[in-house]
């Protein structure tokens, strides 16, 4: 049984410290307005060094929804949650991220991230609000420099807080600095798109290559509840090697979760609708069932860049995820059905840049083979999605070409041939980004 993390903070003063926390970046965000390193969610500020502050802005037009407007997403073979909402066509703000850090002395660090992100429902009312992505404090024990300028040879860790996950790139990317403007099929599927959860995390930082950290979860992220029988940990290691005109980066990860009655909040459990079709048309009743059991995944990172010019590198990308599940589905009726799930997820991206372009193909590809037995596996399985009759293999072939027009501002369009459904749809996209600062306090170090 998993104690939930608020309760394990109240004994350290943390839960009345956020609130000073918050305080004070709402005076370091008041205090000005000029572009430093991008504050990403693993961004370190150094000593030194002021408030940094920068913010992005992602608007695309899409030429067709993935599903319709009183109809719900559900891949199938998959069971779905969080803030995986279906695209949709026509103009939509995809992203608004304002992220802030200090270094407040040589130990001690802040951030706060503020974000906005593009979701829907089958009413087709935009669920937009400002949401806290992360408010931590963080602390640096025995760091020691290299032999370069300001290069750190090693470094401790620890950041408690709303975190955002360091286990995999898979979580740490955003519409703005991505190639392309919708997340990958395993950030969908097996995390809700979006991943930021109370927590706790240590990590030896980017010493001699290598970053091996550990993270434990209250459970508020999808595939996870919160409670006394929630919550998530997850542990990981990434080693990144740089020579002359080659880099090359390898991670893995794993992460273990338990659901207490988990529901597809995107249309069910607290913020369930009843929609209500126009004269002629139907909407879908979207089912209302819960998922409670373990939920293991296994993931592999990969990343090699090559650099001929100072403004043009080609290279690839590969993620790879394996998710397991072992408990049970069941509805308000008292239906229930044991599930047992093995499901993986994979995408290769290789990519070109030359000066201002940006050319990307991304082709991805879900796997499930899921087991249900009980009375109700069938009725149970066909309405939670996790049945897949007719066998089909959800995939999806990405093409992006991006613009950098200015520093802080770029242009994007996509093709998307997706077959993620059995019917199939191709669309497209054009786009615009701004990514700039808001307030410049100097150099920082670690990204990711």
């Amino acid at each position: 049984m998993m104690l939930t993390l608020t309760g394990r903070l109240q004994t350290l003063g943390v839960v009345s410290g956020a609130k000073i926390l918050g305080r004070t970046f709402c005076g370091f965000i008041a205090a000005g307005l000029s572009f430093a390193p991008s504050v990403s969610a693993h961004f370190i500020p150094d000593e030194g060094t002021g408030t940094q502050v920068d913010a992005a802005v992602v608007a695309t037009w899409r030429s067709a929804s993935v599903v319709d407007q009183y109809e719900f997403w559900q891949i199938p073979g998959t069971l779905m949650g969080g803030d995986a909402y279906p695209v949709n066509s026509g103009l939509s703000v995809d992203e608004v991220t304002v992220k802030a850090a200090r270094r407040v002395d040589a130990n001690t660090f802040v951030k706060l991230g503020l974000g906005v992100h593009q979701g829907g429902s089958q009413s087709g009312d935009e669920h937009q609000s400002v949401a806290v992505e992360h408010a931590s404090l963080g602390f640096i024990c025995c760091e020691t420099k290299g032999p370069g300028i300001g290069e750190i040879a090693a470094e401790f860790v620890a950041e408690i807080g709303v975190l955002s996950a360091a286990f995999t790139p898979e979580l740490l990317s955003h519409r703005s600095t991505a190639s392309f403007s919708e997340p990958s099929l395993i950030a969908d599927v097996f995390f809700g798109r979006h991943f930021h959860d109370q927590g706790a995390r240590v990590w030896l930082h980017e010493t001699a290559g290598w970053s091996v950290g550990a993270e434990i979860w209250q459970g508020k992220a999808f595939p996870a509840t919160e409670g006394d029988d929630g919550g998530a940990w997850d542990v990981f290691a990434r080693y990144k090697f740089d020579r002359d005109k080659l880099n090359m980066t390898l991670g893995g990860w794993w992460y273990t979760a338990d659901a207490q009655s988990r529901a597809d909040h995107r249309y069910g459990g607290g913020h369930q609708h009843t929609p209500v079709a126009p004269p002629g048309e139907s909407a879908s009743q979207f089912p209302d069932i819960r998922y409670t059991g373990d939920v293991a995944l296994l993931g592999f990172d990969a990343s090699m860049a090559y650099q001929w010019t100072a403004a043009s590198s080609m290279g690839v990308q590969l993620s790879w995820a394996q998710l397991t599940m072992d408990g049970a589905l069941h509805d308000s009726g008292g239906r229930e059905a044991a599930l047992e799930a093995d499901q993986y997820a994979v995408w290769v991206q290789p990519y070109l840049k030359w000066q201002q372009h940006n050319v990307a193909v991304r082709v991805e590809r879900v796997v499930a083979d899921n087991r249900l037995s009980g009375a109700s596996a069938a009725t149970l399985g066909e309405s939670a999605g996790a049945l897949n009759v007719s066998g089909h293999t959800p995939q999806r072939a990405s093409l992006a070409w991006t613009y950098q027009w200015r520093p802080q501002t770029a242009f994007r369009t996509e093709w998307i041939q997706d077959e993620t459904l059995e019917d199939a749809q191709s669309r497209f996209t054009l786009g615009v980004i701004w990514h700039g600062s808001l307030l410049s306090g100097g150099h920082s170090h670690g990204g990711h």
